[in-house]
This record gives C-alpha cells, sequence and structure tokens, in this order.
C-alpha cells in the first residue's frame, strides 16, 4: 500500500529554490543580531507543560505522547508554542552562568494548533532578540533600533514600527471599569483594540457593546455610552509626539500607571530621535495592544505597508513578570521575534527573493571515466578556494545530458576536461550565463571561475 505523499494542514516543505533565499534571509538577520551584541541561545523543542503554561492556557499547544515506556515515564510535555517561556526557563535555571544584562538570539521553529491562514502555519519559525535583566527604557529603544535595522538589511524600506504601553492600556481599561487586570475581560479588550486596523472603529464599537452569547460567556464587555466615549477619545488621539502624551493625561485621569507609562513612551521616543532612526519607520499608536499575556510595558509591532494583508511580523514588547513564574528573582525583560515564515511570504510577494535552485557554482563534467581521478583533484582545489562545486554523479553519459543538467539548476559555470584537454594541461571554463567559453591551464582554473562568479550578482 503506498502512502499520500502530502503534509498535514498548516505545515509545509521548502524545496531548495526556496530554503536557498531562505537561508540568505536567517543569515542577514543574524549578522544584524549579533552586530548588536546577541549571542546564540538553543533551548529543546519539547518542553514540560507546565513550564510553558504555568498551569493555565487558552493558547492551542501540541502535547506530546510517549509510545511506550513506564506511567513515571508518562510527563506532560508538549511542543514549545514560542520562544520567550523557554528562555524565561533558562535564565532560571543557570543563573551564575548568564550574566545580567543577558543579549540572547535564537532562531528556532515553534507550534501552534491554530487554524492556518494565508502567511500563518501551525509549524513555524520564530527569530527571537532578547534583553533580560534591564529595566531601562534603553533597552526597549535599541529592541525598536534592531528592528529597523534588520527590516532595511533585508530591503524593506515601506514598513512602519508601531509602539505603545500595556501600563496606558491597563489604565484605559480601568477607567471604563474593567479592573480585572490579568482577568479575561481585560483580554478580550485589549484583543479587541488590536483589531482596530482591520475592522475599524465601526467593528471595535459593535464588539465593545455585545452583550453575552449564553450565561458561560465571561468575555462578553457590554460597555455603555460613557465607556465606548472614553475608548473613542483614546483611539482618536493625535498629533505630534508630545501632544499625544500630554493628552493620555486627560483622559485617563492621571491614572499612575498611565503616567509612568507615559514617561516610558515619552523616554523611548527621545532616544530614537538621538539614533536618528528613520522617522518614516516607526510611530507611537495607541491601538497597539499585542495578544500575550505576559507583556507589562511598552509593545511594539512591525507591518508592511505594501502588503498590510499579512498583519504584524515582527512584534514583541516588555516582559517584566515571566522570570518569576521559575523563580523568586522577577527579572525586567524585553525582547523582539520575527516570524520568520510569515515574514518570508511577504519578500515573496515583493518579489525581494530570487529563487535559486541550487547553491552549486561550478559543476565539473563528467564524461571520460578514465580521468575521475582528475575530476576528484580540480574539485577538491575548487573547493578549497571557496567555489561550491559538484562532479556531475547522474546516469547521464552524453556531455549535451550533462550540460542539460546544469542548465535545469542554472549552474553558472560548468569545466570540462576531456582526453584532449588532459593531454594540454588545460580546462575548459563555460561561463553559462554569458554563453562564453575559454581554456585555461590547471593553476588559473579557480581564479577564473572566481572572476566569473563576481559578475553573479545575485549568487
Amino acid at each position: 500500500m503506498t502512502v499520500k505523499p502530502e503534509t498535514p494542514s498548516g505545515f509545509r516543505d521548502y524545496l531548495p529554490r526556496e530554503m536557498i533565499q531562505r537561508q540568505q534571509m536567517l543569515d542577514t538577520i543574524r549578522r544584524v543580531y549579533e552586530s548588536f551584541g546577541f549571542s546564540p541561545l538553543e533551548t529543546p523543542a519539547i518542553e514540560r507543560t507546565d513550564v510553558l503554561t504555568g498551569g493555565q492556557s487558552s493558547m492551542m499547544i501540541y502535547h506530546v505522547n510517549l509510545s511506550r515506556g513506564a506511567p513515571s515515564e508518562q510527563q506532560a510535555l508538549s511542543l514549545r508554542f514560542d520562544l520567550t517561556v523557554p528562555l524565561a526557563r533558562v535564565v532560571s535555571a543557570y543563573p551564575n552562568d548568564l550574566p545580567q544584562p543577558f543579549r540572547r538570539y535564537q532562531a528556532a521553529k515553534v507550534w501552534r494548533g491554530e487554524k492556518p491562514q494565508a502567511g500563518r502555519f501551525r509549524e513555524f519559525m520564530q527569530f527571537d532578540a532578547d534583553i533580560v535583566g534591564s529595566g531601562s527604557m534603553l533597552a526597549d529603544a535599541e529592541i525598536i533600533w534592531l528592528m529597523q535595522a534588520t527590516m532595511a538589511a533585508l530591503g524593506f524600506s515601506r514598513f512602519l514600527i508601531r509602539f505603545n504601553s500595556r501600563k496606558i492600556l491597563n489604565a484605559l481599561a480601568k477607567r471604563i471599569g474593567i479592573d480585572d487586570v490579568a482577568g479575561d475581560k481585560t483580554k478580550e479588550f485589549f484583543r479587541i483594540l488590536d483589531k482596530l486596523e482591520k475592522i475599524e472603529w465601526i467593528g471595535v464599537e459593535a464588539e465593545l457593546r455585545r452583550a453575552p452569547d449564553s450565561s458561560a460567556d465571561v468575555r462578553a464587555l457590554t460597555l455603555g455610552d460613557e465607556a465606548i466615549s472614553i475608548v473613542r477619545r483614546f483611539i482618536e488621539i493625535s498629533g505630534s509626539d508630545e501632544e499625544i502624551l500630554a493628552a493620555l493625561s486627560d483622559v485617563l485621569d492621571d491614572d499612575p500607571s498611565a503616567t509612568q507609562g507615559v514617561a516610558e513612551l515619552s523616554e523611548i521616543v527621545g532616544y530614537l530621535i538621538a539614533i536618528g532612526l528613520p522617522r518614516h519607520n516607526w510611530r507611537m499608536d495607541l491601538s497597539v495592544a499585542r495578544g500575550l499575556d505576559y507583556y507589562t510595558g511598552p509593545v511594539f509591532e512591525t507591518t508592511l505597508l505594501d502588503v498590510p494583508e499579512i498583519g504584524s511580523v515582527f512584534s514583541g514588547g516588555r516582559y517584566d513578570g515571566l522570570v518569576a513564574r521559575f523563580s523568586n528573582a522577577s527579572l525586567p525583560a524585553t525582547g523582539a521575534s520575527i516570524g520568520v515564515d510569515r515574514l518570508f511570504a511577504a519578500m515573496e510577494k515583493l518579489g525581494l527573493v530570487k529563487g535559486r535552485k541550487t547553491v552549486t557554482e561550478a559543476l565539473i563534467i563528467d564524461f571520460v571515466p578514465a580521468l575521475r581521478g582528475e575530476y576528484l583533484k580540480l574539485a577538491k582545489e575548487l573547493r578549497a578556494n571557496g567555489i561550491k562545486t559538484e562532479i556531475y554523479e547522474g546516469h547521464e553519459r552524453a556531455f549535451k545530458g550533462q550540460l542539460s543538467y546544469a542548465v535545469l539548476l542554472e549552474i553558472p559555470v560548468v569545466l570540462i576536461l576531456g582526453q584532449s584537454e588532459a593531454e594540454q594541461n588545460v580546462v575548459q571554463i563555460k561561463d553559462m550565463r554569458q554563453r562564453s567559453q575559454v581554456a585555461v591551464t590547471l593553476n588559473k582554473v579557480a581564479e577564473t571561475v572566481k572572476s566569473i562568479l563576481v559578475g553573479c550578482v545575485d549568487m
């Protein structure tokens, strides 16, 4: 019986044509992160369920079961749903090995059992950068700077990093009568505000006014006219950074949490101006809420102006209480995460990636079996000079058939060493793009191939 070769819903394969460009994208991100002094970290794909959820979570996660083993080995295990919770565990587990502040990056897959959508998968890669152990707003400003530098390095120009503060949003929730800061109604309130860009004010108002569907519906806010008016005044605050921050105090009645949030945003804005970060790439936006429960201060998200339907591609915020789940120490922390798959989909759509079918730069034709020892020596020389080289090892014996292989994979250079070339101590080097060919001595092969590859700007 044969099995249908397909992936589960929400999962996908990346073939070499995509993986080559995807890897280049990851390499670019890594270079930017390391330029900011972030060091690599790796954690297991599987964590204890209570580590991930803290004993409670509404997120749909994948649980792991051992097919065999004693009952004592059957721990509650799950696939990680993000990289931030494992980071908090690591920081708590190795206090003496990780001096603070600890700047780390991690690129790895995570899993969520959510409904697949355009640009959203059940298995996807995140590329995180976090600073643990610093309560300074300078750290948050650096995260925003990192976000801008990364997006620019990837070739994006029309993007916007928007940021807000959960302290201000908490104060707004309190102002309209929602006092359970970590409760269902507050979470629902933030979720609705975060949809403003998609459903506009008319949709937000309808959801804020929604009555419970049943006695079990604990999320319905059912806000009245006065509360709706306050929310609308909050949403419509506009003007310069100074005018927005000043208006917040009036709307939120100088709430202590709001006052602190306003001061923090003002400090961040000052740092971004000092950096000289391009103003068209960032904006303070009071509608940004972020969905995860653990955010405690500034929150950020990045949208692409040419493909807004893809949603946020680089987001995060401050989470000062998360480490306390694992120890008595409450370490401040801030960071951001790239949704690699979503961002890559956007790059494809915007034409920022050029598909390549292979990494091979030079192909050595094999049509004289007696010369295979020479082919191996030639490959060794090219590889030693940093040229990605392969010897043709397929079933085609004809020269034309092997050349077709190079054409199919768009390999830019083909090397030909036949009996006559061996007798003359030369190699024929064929530039597949320029459709030209030159014979060079063996000691000039690597130099000649490199000169051809220099002209291949997308290699």
